[in-house]
């Protein structure tokens, strides 16, 4: 059986990621995220299928990739999370032993600086940031690390020396 105006599904799927572009367009981030998450629930129990999305749900723009501090580069973290997507279950499992799920929960709600590169590019990568995005991501984290190792070891000059008195009888 044929159908004249196309697969059914496919225009189904047009439907809906009509849907889930223009709510963000009008300001409504969180119902595209909830229309996301009910259209994986009927293409799990439906079809018994998982889509994966080619590309961030609602994308990060170069500009807002902004951080002066460790709690903002956090904030930041949390924002491409939940534009992605995807949940910290569903990222632990992309990434494999690289990023354990633990680990996303600590990269996500600690208030200080990750302290493993290799895990931040496999978060922010995971989460559908282009290279780019990526790239200026890393460069972020590692002024913000520079920041932090010199705020805890201070300037050469400011270190404390002593001086060893030695008398003669």
């Amino acid at each position: 059986m044929t159908c004249p105006d196309g697969d059914p599904l496919e225009r189904l799927n047009r439907l809906w990621s009509q849907l889930m572009l223009a709510l963000p367009r009008s300001g409504r981030r969180a119902e595209a995220l909830a229309v996301y998450r009910e259209v994986r629930v009927i293409l799990g129990t439906e079809l018994g299928i998982d889509p994966e999305p080619a590309l961030p749900l609602l994308a990060t723009s170069t500009a807002e990739l902004r951080a002066a501090t460790a709690a903002e580069f956090i904030d930041l973290l949390r924002t491409i999370q939940v534009r992605s997507g995807l949940t910290p279950s569903e990222i632990s499992r992309k990434a494999g032993q690289v990023l354990p799920r633990s680990q996303i929960y600590s990269l996500l709600k600690r208030g200080k600086l990750p302290t493993k590169p290799e895990q931040v590019r496999a978060f922010v990568t995971i989460c559908g940031l282009p290279e780019p995005q990526v790239a200026r991501v890393m460069e972020l984290w590692a002024t913000l690390r520079e920041q932090t190792e010199l705020a805890v070891s201070g300037p050469e000059n400011d270190k404390p020396f002593a001086i060893l008195i030695v008398r003669s009888a």
